[in-house]
């Protein structure tokens, strides 16, 4: 299982917005730069996060984005789902219909605790944890 790049992308452009922010606006071609990424990627992925109130636009000459709420009220998890929707690890778990098997199978509740495990940990982690701290014990998950 891999995170895909926009999953990576996006925590790298929050995480930037919040570690150089101060409060102020952060143009995207600052992000861009400091991240070594697309601008136009990076704007791909702004709308999402937009749409999910975790970032603001502001326009104009001081234009750039700013968190939508404090970095500690914003979990990796709500990151994710914005640019790519539920935590999924096999379709069965969110999608039970897909699978004709799901009823009888030995290992549908192995494939749902591992999924409710790293939704709870993505859960517990916050973009002021991963900005902020350091080390093995992260996030409080």
């Amino acid at each position: 299982m891999k995170l895909n790049t926009r999953v990576r992308y996006a925590v790298r452009m929050m995480a930037d917005i919040m570690k150089n922010s101060n409060g102020e606006t952060v143009p995207l071609k600052d992000v861009a730069k400091r991240q070594n990424l697309s601008k136009r990627y990076l704007s791909q992925l702004a709308t999402p996060l937009k749409n999910a109130k975790l970032l603001k636009s502001v326009w104009g000459m001081n234009g750039g984005y700013i968190l939508a709420r404090p970095g500690a009220e914003i979990t990796i998890l709500e990151i994710i789902e914005a640019v790519e929707g539920s935590i999924s690890i096999i379709d069965c778990i969110t999608e039970k219909e897909l699978c004709m098997r799901t009823e009888g199978c030995e290992c549908r509740s192995l494939w749902s605790g591992l999924n409710d495990t790293i939704v709870s940990y993505l859960e517990g982690c916050t973009l002021e944890d991963i900005v902020l701290k350091s080390g093995d014990n992260l996030c409080s998950a």
